[in-house]
């Protein structure tokens, strides 16, 4: 999954060269200063196998929530460097009853981003980025009663797990502080591997998002 990570940051900066060679109508933008950017969203994780033990079994999951917030530097060009909080929540479904009759895989991550904006397109000034950070808490609440009993019904958490993702996104400034936003993002998590009650759960964590938020200059 690391592999994967690299490649996502390696095609964002290809994208980052690419827009730069384009022919955009690049301006020097609002001038640097710090700002603050807060959102929600959907945020939905792809289709996994879940391991305890010698138990398994495939899960699919609903679209669930995403909210976070983030803190920010404007280099006053096509740069931006931030670090942002951000909860995300899905329920699975269509799970075994032998294995669980249902379940909540949540994660909250710090993550650090590097954004690369391609200046305005009539209104609205599109961009690409890249992060990596790590997550404060990944938890799969697999609930019950299973049948027969104990199944793999538990509480499974870890945390400081290594994430990566990758972001495609469009800023429309409203005024000369605030403009709203909405992002396409692709989100992992290297090998959670939650504990619980003495087990250990097995399951990726990959996760396709779209978000809107509103961002604020200093």
């Amino acid at each position: 999954m690391i592999k994967r990570g690299l490649t996502i940051f390696a095609l964002a900066m290809a994208c980052t060269g690419l827009g730069g060679a384009a022919a955009f109508a690049q301006d020097g933008g609002d001038g640097a200063g710090f700002y603050a950017r807060a959102y929600g969203g959907i945020s939905t994780l792809n289709n996994t196998t879940v391991s305890v033990g010698a138990s398994s079994a495939s899960a699919r999951f609903d679209g669930g929530l995403l909210v976070g917030g983030a803190f920010g530097y404007d280099y006053e060009g096509p740069w931006k460097a931030e670090i942002e909080y951000t909860y995300r929540s899905s329920d699975a479904r269509r799970l075994p009853a032998s294995f669980a009759r249902g379940g909540d895989y949540a994660s909250t991550s710090i993550m650090v981003n590097g954004l690369y904006s391609f200046g305005e397109v009539g209104p609205i000034r599109p961009y690409v980025g890249a992060g990596v950070g790590f997550t404060r808490e990944v938890d799969f609440d697999l609930t019950g009663p299973a049948t027969p009993p104990p199944g793999a019904v538990g509480q499974y958490s870890t945390s400081g797990r290594f994430a990566y993702q990758g972001i495609a996104g469009a800023e429309l400034p409203l005024n000369d502080r605030w403009s709203g936003f909405g992002e396409v993002r692709v989100f992992a998590i290297d090998n959670p591997s939650p504990r619980g009650s003495g087990r250990t759960l097995k399951a990726d964590y990959q996760t396709f998002d779209l978000l809107v938020g509103v961002s604020r200059r200093f």
